[in-house]
């Protein structure tokens, strides 16, 4: 009897080792996000659903936005990448505030037509005919003209472009045509089973000064993409830029797949960074 008692008296004193209260490490706590920079005036940033996909779509206005084309000049290299250009930006100060690839370009980085940066042609337009998207005629050249705070954009097909390289301080060709005069290209059809990531440049037809640019989240037909210029953001003129390669990015608002890539240009929103405070 006795026995039973001592096992049960040494069970008990087990359970109680066992149930004490052990001291834990304190939870960490939650991080709050940085907190971002809101972005300027003039410039949106949204999601758009047409036709059944969903779109990227940001919104500049030249009056109030610096919007530039990089990537050719020998400051900051003939192929430039995005997070380069924003540390180069940084060392100019100005902050990226939002950057997409512009036109086609060749393998070793050059465009394939007209490229002009901050006033200065260094890629000349091409009207020649061969296979490929840039090519699908008509092709197209978006540009931007006019004096600071005045300034307008255009989308005109290549053969029709006809202004002094010194009135234009940025333009990039590429191809095809998404809208010209309100006509979507006679080669996209609504029921084409090409199906690829599209990025394009529109404006706005009752103010020149708007820009939009877009990309799709997934992969879309041209005649869904050109329509989505036409029907949802009121544009008379567009220009696809690229596909699979193209990217958008707004850092800290876009994910790191759309830093990846090198191109031929970028272009690219900017604002001057803060100036900063004194040391004591």
């Amino acid at each position: 009897m006795a026995g039973r008692w001592l096992q049960a008296l040494l069970g008990l004193l087990l359970v109680g080792c066992g149930s004490a209260v052990v001291d834990r490490p304190p939870e960490p706590r939650p991080v709050a996000p940085a907190a971002l920079d809101p972005l300027p005036a003039g410039l949106t940033l949204r999601q758009l659903e047409h036709l059944g996909a969903r779109y990227t779509v940001a919104t500049v206005d030249l009056r109030s936005l610096a919007l530039d084309l990089y990537g050719q000049t020998p400051e900051h290299g003939a192929v430039q990448d995005i997070p380069a250009l924003e540390r180069w930006l940084g060392r100019q100060g100005r902050r990226m505030v939002l950057a997409t690839n512009s036109g086609i370009y060749e393998t070793d980085g050059r465009p394939l037509g007209l490229h002009i940066e901050r006033g200065v042609e260094l890629s000349p337009r091409n009207l020649a005919d061969a296979p490929g998207n840039f090519f699908l005629k008509p092709n197209a050249i978006f540009f931007v003209e006019g004096p600071p705070g005045s300034e307008t954009a255009a989308v005109v097909e290549s053969n029709a472009y006809d202004r002094p390289s010194a009135g234009v301080r940025l333009a990039t060709q590429s191809g095809p045509a998404l809208l010209l005069g309100g006509e979507l290209h006679p080669r996209f059809l609504p029921d084409a089973t090409s199906l690829k990531l599209r990025s394009g440049v529109g404006v706005n037809a009752g103010a020149p000064q708007v820009v939009y640019l877009a990309i799709s989240d997934g992969e879309v037909r041209f005649h869904d993409f050109a329509t989505l210029f036409r029907d949802a953001l009121g544009c008379t003129d567009a220009l696809y830029l690229d596909g699979t390669v193209s990217v958008l990015s707004a850092p800290g608002r876009r994910g790191p797949e759309h830093t990846r890539g090198t191109f031929g240009g970028i272009l690219a929103v900017t604002e001057a960074l803060p100036a900063a405070r004194p040391r004591r």
